[in-house]
């Protein structure tokens, strides 16, 4: 579903796999956040709560599926294919709860500084850029992602207003259609002939209206 979503795909069309030497370096400090998820969890977080404060939950799930997202592609060796569907699957839950695409680049900054706390002594330049080139390939299905969930929803939108405009001018046509043939032509010959006879000023219109909704009660009634 998510082959050749985004530009750098291989030339048979398919994704471009993890580089393995870029996961053997990064393996280690995922190691040790795995076996504190929830640390982990709490401190991106902490580092993003300004951006999923609006989610849902106050951004806890997108919290906690982005960490585990991470630590399922960065500790397993997935077939190409198999980790862009996780990743986009990832973008498209996130997309539904209204995170934007363009905040991904945040998100991957975040990650970074997460991951570089929670690796201590253990963190080197070799360890940083290898997690920064991690989330960069992560990056762009999570906004392909995203943008296909706020086109669709948008399409959503559109279809549903036009339904509703197409339901009112229904409703309005067919309150017409009943107001015209629920006016009683003889009620209003009735009272001009009243008239006539009585010298009176002509009614107006309040006059017409009232003895037309006069007629309609009486026949309802009946």
């Amino acid at each position: 579903m998510t082959t050749g979503m985004v530009s750098g795909t291989q030339p048979d069309g398919g994704p471009p796999p993890l580089d393995p030497a870029l996961l053997q370096v990064i393996r280690p400090s995922a190691s040790r956040m795995a076996s504190a998820e929830g640390s982990f969890i709490q401190m991106l977080h902490e580092d993003i709560e300004g951006l999923v404060r609006y989610l849902p939950d106050g951004g806890w799930g997108f919290c906690e599926r982005t960490v585990r997202t991470v630590l399922w592609l960065a500790l397993t060796d997935q077939p190409a294919e198999a980790a862009v569907e996780g990743v986009y699957w990832l973008g498209s839950v996130n997309g539904s709860e209204g995170f934007p695409a363009s905040e991904y680049v945040s998100i991957g900054h975040s990650l970074v500084r997460v991951a570089r706390d929670m690796s201590g002594e253990n963190w080197s330049t070799t360890t940083g850029s290898s997690w920064v080139r991690f989330f960069m390939w992560m990056q762009p299905y999570l906004q392909v992602a995203a943008e296909h969930v706020a086109a669709q929803q948008d399409a959503d939108r559109r279809q549903a207003a036009a339904q509703h405009e197409a339901e009112r001018r229904q409703a309005f046509d067919q309150f017409e259609r009943r107001g015209a043939t629920d006016i009683d032509v003889s009620v209003v010959g009735e009272m001009l002939d009243d008239e006539e006879e009585d010298l009176d000023p002509a009614p107006g219109y309040g006059q017409i209206m009232l003895g037309m909704t006069s007629n309609r009660r009486r026949r309802r009634r009946r």
